[in-house]
């Protein structure tokens, strides 16, 4: 069978592609379902496919079964061809996600099968001028899954252990889909060099402003969210944070001075990517105050108001070394997580999911797949 063409305006839909005939096994049934979006000269094609289920690369590597993944902005650009890096390429997206362990290698120490994991996704050279400070995240070739490289939409995953954390017996599958992102958060904080007291601006209430939000007040800080999406706003209220401007009915520069007593924020992240927003976030901030713009937009750029006040601008990528700290404190943020999620869809039903997450709706939180093979904490229980 050919590629079966779905008229749509940006997306065609795969029933089986060329590259799937290298995807049977030795028996010549089908290896694994896999998700995979092609672009090739501007026109993005998307699917289901089968591929070859992938077998361990050495004595480190583990073998998943994945169970829930959530979809990403990133995932999202991936979908409609704005990805830089996957322009002109067959993409496997996917970088949130987790499963069960079904085979490791011969060195492997700290897991074994039936373990719970969830997937962290970048890899780095460990020899650039980035690597030695510290910072794999932004390794002059940093490897990033489902980014520049295969991702976890698909039945089984291959990683080394290190790329493997375990998670604990109560959490569901949907909320490991969210550690992840909970990871790029904590790395907004360390970069904003928040500490207890603060107050903190974030503009856009999209998830991961809301997961940057909800670990900023875990933190101790005073947190205020702007947002122009009614659906996202009750989100914001919903998990708790105290301070939410609707930015359509409400002055945020006024409104966020009356809030700080007039000093300004003494944090600004930009999560919503309005290249006026960063030039207003200059303005309004305390001196001394930090700016960490997280969406990856060009903005205008006042130096002369930086110096006068000595603003300290740190962008943030990804994340290096959360893992291990957001799962120790998940049970913090499990309850707010479970309503962040507002859509889960079964792997069958990617292509469906992956339409309505491009659509944006303002009611729309985190959405998540599932392969439902393996019960969730609370199923084990009963």
């Amino acid at each position: 069978m050919g590629l079966l063409q779905i008229p749509m305006e940006t997306n065609t839909f795969f029933i089986e592609s060329p590259c799937s005939q290298l995807g049977k096994d030795r028996k010549g049934e089908p290896g694994m379902k896999a998700y995979m979006i092609s672009e090739k000269n501007g026109k993005v094609t998307s699917g289901i496919i089968n591929i070859e289920e992938p077998q361990l690369r050495g004595p480190k590597s583990v073998k998943v079964a994945v169970e829930s993944i959530g979809i990403c902005g990133t995932d999202l650009k991936i979908y409609t061809g704005h990805h830089s890096q996957s322009v002109g390429a067959d993409r496997i997206p996917g970088h949130e996600f987790a499963g069960v362990v079904t085979e490791v290698g011969e060195a492997v120490s700290e897991l074994k099968v039936g373990d719970r994991v969830v997937h962290e996704p970048i890899s780095f050279c460990g020899r650039c001028y980035a690597c030695r400070k510290g910072r794999g995240n932004v390794c002059s070739s940093v490897r990033v899954t489902g980014c520049n490289m295969e991702g976890g939409m698909e039945e089984y995953f291959v990683a080394d252990e290190k790329q493997w954390h375990k998670i604990p017996d109560w959490m569901s599958w949907n909320e490991a889909a969210l550690i992840e992102p909970y990871t790029v958060a904590a790395q907004t904080c360390v970069r904003a060099k928040l500490e207890k007291g603060d107050s903190m601006l974030i503009y856009g209430a999209g998830p991961i402003g809301l997961m940057l939000a909800d670990t900023a007040v875990q933190m101790g800080a005073k947190v205020i969210i702007s947002e122009l999406a009614d659906g996202r706003l009750e989100l914001a209220r919903k998990i708790g944070i105290q301070y939410v401007i609707d930015s359509k009915t409400e002055n945020v520069r006024q409104r966020v001075m009356e809030i700080t007593d007039q000093e300004g924020p003494n944090i600004v992240c930009d999560c919503a990517g309005v290249p006026a927003l960063s030039a207003e976030a200059i303005d309004i901030l305390s001196p001394a105050g930090r700016f960490v713009p997280v969406a990856p937009v060009t903005f205008p750029l006042d130096s002369y108001k930086c110096m006068r006040k000595e603003i300290d601008i740190s962008a943030s990528r990804l994340q290096i070394n959360q893992f291990i700290p957001v799962i120790n404190r998940f049970a913090q943020y499990k309850q707010h997580a479970d309503t962040m999620i507002t859509d889960e869809f079964d792997f069958d039903q990617i292509e469906e999911a992956f339409q309505y997450a491009n659509r944006r709706e303002p009611r729309t939180g985190k959405v998540v797949i599932r392969f439902h093979r393996n019960p969730d904490a609370e199923e084990v229980r009963v």
